[in-house]
């Protein structure tokens, strides 16, 4: 990595694990730490940059007779559009803390579009996942027990749509996000050097596992 750029972070894990409460904790904690960079609220000129950099592997994927849905597109279009922002932004940032990134981003496509056989090419996936390599510094893999997510997300005001279901369904829904997690994060890790964390929420108040995300970052920080 560039000593002149950021160190890129991205926090991962099932919803209720504490991602965005940590990130904030972080940045209140460290001014050096920039975050708030995620797939959502993109500058409009990179969004476009992005889906036309797409146009190929649409045309592709439609002559094959296996056309790209709008879900995928969105998906596929923002994730290409921040890799742009981030890479601006590395330029004048120390450390830069994803809250959802390329993991979350390709996790997501495998939980809501491989499951019915609809996968995004794999031209594609090999492609994004080199360009993120080479980006992306560390993974911090943060999770909780099944009954402490599934609590979490049924007492916060933040809307989920699995907040209503049973126990069992969201325990499953948590674990097909944390299989999706494990398949990109070693994708990542054979196509580059990215580091990875790890980080339970559950064991300890919240201004303690701040100091343990704060203390991890450091030492990154330092290793580069």
């Amino acid at each position: 990595m560039s000593r002149n750029r950021a160190v890129v972070v991205e926090l991962v894990g099932p919803a209720g694990a504490g991602k965005t409460t940590l990130a904030r904790g972080a940045t209140e904690l460290d001014a050096s730490i920039k975050s708030g960079l995620s797939l959502w609220g993109l500058p409009k000129r990179r969004l476009l940059s992005s889906a036309i950099n797409l146009v190929p592997t649409m045309l592709a994927a439609s002559l094959k007779r296996a056309p790209l849905r709008a879900g995928e597109l969105a998906q596929m279009i923002r994730l290409g559009a921040l890799r742009q922002v981030v890479r601006d932004q590395a330029r004048t940032h120390r450390v830069i803390l994803l809250d959802e990134g390329p993991v979350f981003a390709l996790s997501w496509l495998d939980v809501f579009f491989a499951r019915n056989g609809d996968r995004v090419p794999a031209s594609w996936r090999r492609r994004v996942i080199t360009q993120w390599a080479s980006l992306l510094d560390v993974v911090v893999f943060i999770d909780a027990a099944d009954i402490t997510l599934a609590n979490r997300i049924r007492t916060r005001e933040k809307p989920h749509m699995v907040k209503g279901l049973s126990d069992d369904e969201i325990f499953g829904f948590s674990a097909g996000f944390r299989r999706a997690f494990e398949r990109t994060i070693g994708e990542l890790s054979q196509a580059g050097p990215v580091a990875i964390d790890t980080l339970s929420t559950d064991t300890a108040p919240q201004d303690e596992n701040t100091a343990r995300l704060l203390s991890r970052l450091k030492l990154r920080r330092n290793g580069h």
